[in-house]
Order: structure tokens, then C-alpha cells, then sequence
């Protein structure tokens, strides 16, 4: 069975996986020949015939016996190749269509899920599309021409052969559909129980904390056991597929073997081709013992590639969007979709750094909008803050600003283009987000701003912490900018984490400087003088660079530019601070709220 879904996994493996189709054919060559020697033997045997008569045939049994361990060195030495490739390649395809599908379809599933679906989905497509798919076609290729000899020598004996290699692969396909959703279900607990076991292992320090150990340890027994249960039940679908199978493996040698007895005693068939009958109809069958065993070797990757497919095919449609809008955006397509300003080289130095335009934006699946019908600009060099409880859609806006939420209605326009157009890789080198819980890499300060800045001098990267506010972090004695940071920063405390995130996101030097509560664990004092010093800060060229900042507390937003105030995805009132707290509206209460502790 074919699941032509699944070919088009095989990217450019394909000449490699029909070097295995080759090799399996003369493999099958090899042996017919072998078999076709054996019979002229024992025929010569029985008849008695001259020893010289039977030099080719002793020559030719002697040869395959030499030549076939060759061929199947030179197989698996091609499937090891051809899995190799497929591997790499497809796990490089399912980590850009995580890239492009972005952070707001990863929230959605779990990272363990992922890590199985790129690790184990992976490896269990190789016996598929290594052993499976080649061995199909040979099978067919085989069974085919032998039958079509056997029915040459003896019709009644080579439609009966026919009859049972027709039933062998296409009998048990009555389970498949059962068998198939075995197969989810199995792979849905692998998956799952994965999941729990990387979430334990992450968790482990808060589970101690929480006095959890033992209640996570029988969630995770339950979830063996579910596992357990699935795999119990695949294989016992499995094992009647396979005794069907076995069962007409069997019989079809003994069937023909049969038959072509009763044929030499009416006398159609000539004794002496006896043994070449018989010895054909196993060479018959041989390539669907094979066939059956890699089925059942490739068959944990079917599961697997149908949920690898439907990444890539749901990556492929969201990216094409950003594809037909890059080539718009250079001049390949002659206009642009929906009237959306499209980019111009100019635009990163234009006037307003943000613009929405009727700008709505709604999650799949959800019944309202998460930002709804948002107008409003942001000059170019200006400190904006935007404020509002949470789920009122501020980090939902960042992720629109990245090219990541795509605009369910209207547009945003970041430095005059159009974030539809650009999509998340235009959007990108525009805008620089410091997310509140930053991510940092196992290595020294040095290493983790050079990431974006491999270029910079020692005297651009100290530059740059100071602009952040890190500049105790060139502390000397602490080996300075050489100082490890440990795993994720756990060497550092969580507001040197943070500093050490906008410095990185200032040496990428992006005209827009986007700040998701990314200084929420420093205190007021140290956060004002921070955002005060990112004013002040110009990028490389000498334009002024655009602050944005995404924030719960008010305090050190008091001196932005603009304060745009969301409220259940809309924006409910923009303007100065002190402006806002005068008219007594969302803002007011907001800050009334923080005033007297209780959290808005």
C-alpha cells in the first residue's frame, strides 16, 4: 500500500530510493537465476544426467551464491544513504515550518510533542521510506514477471500462483482503516507521555517545591499505561494482518507445488519442470516475506508522516501569503493584493515608524476578535507605551508586529510597508522584541551578544550594556564580558537576564525597539532610568531609534510620548499620561488600581 501523502517526504532522496529499487531487482535476479540453476540440478539428478551437462548450471548456482551477499551489501549500504538524507532534510523542513508558523502556533501545542515529532516521527520514516517503498515496487516487479513465466510454461499453474500473490497484499487491507487508527491512537500516547516526561524533567525543581513529586509520578504511570493499552491494541490488529499474510505465504509454494503435481498426472506438465514450478512459485513469494516484514518495521512512521504532512502543508500555506507578498514587494508581481502600501527601499526612513489601519485580528478558532478595529501612529524616534489589563491584547499586537499575527481585517504598517507583505522575515530585521522571560544561551555575555552582532568590537558591546543599564555585568573580577551566563542565564539574576535581552536586541540595531514587560523584574527607580537612557540611545547610522513598551506597571511610563490605552482588544483611549489621568477614563483606573495594590 502506498500512501502517496507521504512521497512527497522524500524530497530529493528520490534517484537514491530508485538506486534501491535497482539493487532489489537484481538481488531478485540473482536469486530466480539461483532458482532456476537449483531446478536444472535436481532435474539432472533425477534423470540422471551427464555431470557435464550440468557445468552452466553449477556455474550459474555458484556465481549467485557469490554475487548476492554483494548486491545486498550494496543495498543496505543505499538505504543507510537514502535515510540519512531523508532525515536531515525533513527535520530541516519541520523546524522552518516551525519558524514560519511562529509563536503563536507553538503556544498551542507542547514542546515535547515537538521534540518527539522531530526526533522519533523522524527516525520511525526511515525503515518506510528505506526498506517499504523500494521493496513495493520490487515485489510487484518480481511477482509480476515471475507469474507471467509461470503462466508460459504452465497457464493453470501460473493463474492459480497469480490468484494468491494478488490476495497477499490486497486482503489485509480490509484493516487498514482500523489498523490506521490504532496507529493514531498509539502515537498520539507516545507523544503525549513524552510530553509529560520533558515537562517533568523541566519542572522538577517546582514539583519538589510544590511537595508534587508523587502525584506527577502516578500522572506519568497513567499515562504509561495508557501508552501500554495503545500499543497493546495496534499490535493485536497488527498480529491478524500478519497471520493472513503468513498464511498465504505459506500456501501459495504449497498450493502451486500441488497443482502442478496434478498437472504431471493428467500429463499437461512434463515431470522434469516439476522442480522449476516449484521452485519459481517460492521465488514468487519470497519478495512479499520481505515486503511484509519492512510493512511492519516502516509502519510506526505512517502515523508519524501524516502528522510531519500536515506541519509542512500548513506551513506551506501560511508562508505562501508572505511569498506572494515578498514578490510583490520586489516588483515580481504587478500589484499588490487588497491595496496594501507594498515597501520601497525608502520606507524604513519614513515619518511614522507604526501605523494601523483598521487593524483586527482574531486566533483561529475563536469566537471574537483579540484585537479589534485598532487605529492610531506611532512617530518615528518616539517612546510609546502600550498599557492595559491583561489579555487586552498588548502581547498579541507584538506578535502582529513581528509578522507573526497576520491582520484578520485592515493593516499594519511598520516603516511604511505593510506587515502582510513582509511577513515575519521582513518584519524581522524592523523591529527587535525583548520578550519578559528572555531566552539566553549556554555560554559567556560575549557569545550571547555576538549572536546578533558577530562583528562588534569589545567597545560596541560595552557601549551597548551601558545604553541597557547592565553595565555591572563588565565587573572585572567577574572575567566581564568572557563571564558565563549558565543554563538559559542561570547564573544571573532575572534582571540581568533582562538587561542582557535588550542589549543583544540593541546591537541588532533595529529602527523599532520593542519591549514586552522586558524590564518587569527590575525595580521602578532602575526601570525609569533605564527607558530614560533608551531615548537618549541613536542607532548606528544616527536616526533615532522608535521605542515601544508593553507594560502592566505605570510608573515608568509616566514620561512616553504616547500611551495607548487597549481594553478587550480595542483601543480605548490614547494620549499623554497626564492626559489620560485627567479625563478619569480606563487609564485612571488602571493606575488607581496599581495605587492601591490590587492588581489590574
Amino acid at each position: 500500500m502506498i500512501h502517496f501523502r507521504l512521497l512527497r517526504l522524500a524530497g530529493t532522496a528520490t534517484a537514491l530510493l530508485s538506486a534501491i529499487v535497482l539493487a532489489g531487482i537484481a538481488l531478485s535476479a540473482v536469486a530466480i537465476a539461483q532458482a532456476i540453476a537449483t531446478a536444472a540440478l535436481f532435474t539432472g539428478i533425477v534423470t540422471g544426467a551427464a555431470l557435464e551437462s550440468l557445468t552452466v548450471a553449477t556455474i550459474v548456482f555458484t556465481g549467485a551464491l557469490l554475487v548476492r551477499p554483494v548486491l545486498s551489501m550494496a543495498r543496505e549500504l543505499t538505504v543507510h544513504a537514502v535515510a540519512g538524507r531523508i532525515k536531515v532534510q525533513l527535520r530541516s523542513r519541520i523546524l522552518t515550518a516551525e519558524i514560519t508558523a511562529g509563536p503563536l502556533a507553538s503556544s498551542t501545542s507542547r514542546s515535547g510533542e515537538r521534540q518527539s515529532l522531530l526526533v522519533d516521527a523522524v527516525e520511525n520514516l526511515e525503515p518506510y521510506f528505506g526498506r517499504y517503498l523500494p521493496q513495493l515496487v520490487v515485489t510487484f516487479v518480481t511477482g509480476g514477471s515471475l507469474v507471467a513465466a509461470l503462466i508460459m510454461i504452465d497457464p493453470v499453474v501460473g493463474i492459480v500462483v497469480g490468484a494468491i500473490a494478488l490476495a497477499v497484499p490486497f486482503i489485509p487491507r480490509f484493516w487498514d482503516a482500523a489498523l490506521a487508527g490504532r496507529g493514531e491512537q498509539h502515537w498520539a500516547a507516545y507523544s503525549s507521555l513524552h510530553a509529560d516526561v520533558v515537562d517533568s524533567i523541566r519542572g522538577m525543581p517546582t514539583l519538589k517545591a510544590l511537595g508534587a513529586v508523587h502525584l506527577r509520578r502516578q500522572q506519568l504511570s497513567a499515562a504509561g499505561d495508557s501508552l501500554l493499552t495503545a500499543t497493546l491494541s495496534q499490535l493485536k490488529l497488527s498480529l491478524v494482518e500478519s497471520g493472513l499474510t503468513s498464511f498465504f505465504l505459506v500456501a501459495g509454494p504449497a498450493v502451486a507445488l500441488l497443482v502442478g503435481a496434478a498437472r504431471v498426472s493428467s500429463g499437461e506438465l512434463a515431470p522434469t519442470s516439476l522442480f522449476l514450478v516449484t521452485m519459481l512459485s517460492f521465488e514468487v513469494f519470497r519478495p512479499f516475506r520481505d515486503l511484509s516484514q519492512y510493512w511492519h518495521a516502516g509502519y510506526a512512521g505512517v502515523s508519524a508522516g501524516n502528522r510531519i504532512s500536515a506541519l509542512l502543508t500548513n506551513a506551506e500555506h501560511a508562508g505562501s501569503g508572505a511569498a506572494g507578498g515578498a514578490a510583490t514587494a520586489t516588483g515580481v508581481t504587478a500589484a499588490a493584493p487588497h491595496g496594501l502600501t507594498s515597501p520601497h527601499p525608502a520606507a524604513h526612513h519614513s515619518d511614522i515608524a507604526v501605523r494601523a489601519d483598521s487593524l483586527s485580528f482574531r486566533y483561529p478558532g475563536a469566537d471574537s476578535d483579540a484585537l479589534h478595529n485598532l487605529n492610531f501612529t506611532i512617530p518615528t524616534g518616539s517612546t510609546v507605551a502600550i498599557v492595559g489589563e491583561s489579555g487586552s491584547g498588548k502581547s498579541t499586537f507584538a506578535s502582529a508586529m513581528l509578522g507573526f499575527a497576520q491582520p484578520t481585517t485592515g493593516e499594519l504598517v511598520i516603516a511604511g510597508a505593510s506587515t502582510a507583505l513582509l511577513g515575519h522575515e521582513g518584519c524581522s530585521p524592523l523591529v527587535s522584541l525583548v520578550a519578559q522571560d528572555p531566552v539566553l544561551f549556554t555560554g559567556s555575555i560575549r557569545h550571547n551578544l555576538q549572536l546578533v552582532a558577530p562583528g562588534a568590537s569589545d567597545s560596541d558591546l560595552s557601549r551597548a550594556l551601558f545604553d541597557a543599564g547592565a553595565e555591572e555585568l563588565l565587573d572585572p573580577s567577574r572575567s566581564g564580558l568572557d563571564a558565563p551566563v549558565g543554563d538559559n542565564g542561570g547564573l544571573l539574576s532575572g534582571g540581568q537576564r533582562q538587561r542582557l535581552a535588550i542589549t543583544r536586541a540593541l546591537l541588532r540595531d533595529s529602527p523599532i525597539l520593542l519591549l514586552d514587560e522586558a524590564s518587569s523584574a527590575l525595580d521602578a527607580r532602575r526601570e525609569n532610568a533605564i527607558l530614560e537612557r533608551l531615548r537618549e540611545t541613536r542607532r548606528a547610522d544616527g536616526s533615532a531609534r522608535t521605542v515601544i513598551v508593553i507594560a502592566h506597571r505605570l510608573a515608568p511610563i509616566r514620561s512616553a510620548d504616547l500611551v495607548l490605552v487597549f481594553e478587550n482588544g480595542c483601543l480605548a483611549e490614547s494620549g499623554t499620561y497626564d492626559d489620560l489621568i485627567a479625563r478619569d477614563g480606563v487609564l485612571t483606573r488602571l493606575h488607581a488600581a496599581q495605587t492601591s495594590g490590587v492588581l489590574a
